[in-house]
């Protein structure tokens, strides 16, 4: 998108490196902002939490005073980058060792889950594609023979393979080629049918299934965690609310306010630098 969302990105991703590890008890541990000096550590996460989210305001407000606010498809997506949001900060805090347990002999571990969300994006995306591509060639839309459907598609034969940060670094990538399709799509199309295995529904209902299909699958990895005996600390939890606030930032962004975003990346890489235990960014958003 930017280079000033860039540097944010990376200022949360270190600030979440240095606490999502921290115990519910070092949640208590001294650390201050101004004259906030009881919260301990937390404040940290929930002051970033704070700045987001005003600054997502401060975005949207640009944008409407710039006289560009978002259309119909752009607030779709918007919710749609949100649930990936939250999916992000549930694997921040996930283990190695944590994404190939499962919970139980026939459920899937979080890979799997994974596999699943990732090879349906691809599906969601082929869909929206050849429903576009007929409008915008005014021919009739019909089912696609499987050659022409493996071809709009483009999936690997592979995915989510390797360690987790391989296929966090995944998910990212193909999530970010998604955003940047769908929201082509105009907001006159979204009504125009587009086929799936269920039939034809509108444009408008294929753009919402990226969203609701994904936030079935983050919570299906909740219960996964949960049922491997990882609940989620008060960091996590923290950690959560990070990371869907920099989704609604990202969502909200215009040019007009990237020296908004600047300061606010520059409190937070500031804030992560001095904190205990701080070290290099490595979380692939």
């Amino acid at each position: 998108m930017s280079a000033p969302l860039d540097r944010l990105r990376e200022a949360v991703d270190a600030l979440v490196s240095a606490t999502v590890g921290s115990s519910d008890a070092e949640m208590g541990r001294p650390w201050v902002w101004r004259m906030y000096d009881e919260e301990g550590l937390r404040f940290a996460l929930l002051m970033t939490h704070h700045e987001l989210r005003d600054l997502a305001v401060r975005l949207a407000a640009a944008r409407d005073r710039a006289g560009t606010p978002p259309t119909e498809v752009e607030r779709i997506v918007a919710q749609y980058h949100e649930s990936y949001g939250a999916l992000t900060g549930i694997l921040a805090s996930l283990g190695p060792s944590e994404l190939d347990r499962a919970p139980a002999p026939d459920q899937w571990p979080v890979r799997e889950a994974l596999r699943h969300a990732i090879g349906a994006m691809y599906g969601f995306a082929a869909v929206v594609r050849l429903a576009v591509a007929a409008v915008r060639t005014g021919r009739p839309q019909g089912e696609p023979s499987d050659e022409e459907w493996a071809t709009a598609v483009g999936r690997p034969e592979r995915i989510a393979e390797g360690d987790l940060a391989t296929v966090r670094r995944e998910l990212g990538s193909l999530h970010g080629r998604v955003l940047e399709e769908v929201r082509a799509v105009r907001d006159d199309e979204l009504e125009r049918p587009a086929l799936f295995w269920d039939g034809e529904m509108p444009i408008r209902f294929r753009l919402h299934r990226f969203e609701a299909h994904l936030r079935q699958h983050t919570v299906q990895i909740e219960k996964t965690l949960a049922a491997i005996h990882h609940p989620p600390t008060e960091a996590e939890r923290l950690v959560r609310l990070v990371h869907d606030a920099l989704a609604g930032v990202e969502s909200a962004w215009s040019p007009a306010g990237d020296g908004s975003v600047d300061e606010v990346a520059r409190a937070i890489r500031e804030r992560a630098a001095a904190l205990p235990g701080a070290r290099p960014s490595t979380f692939a958003n």
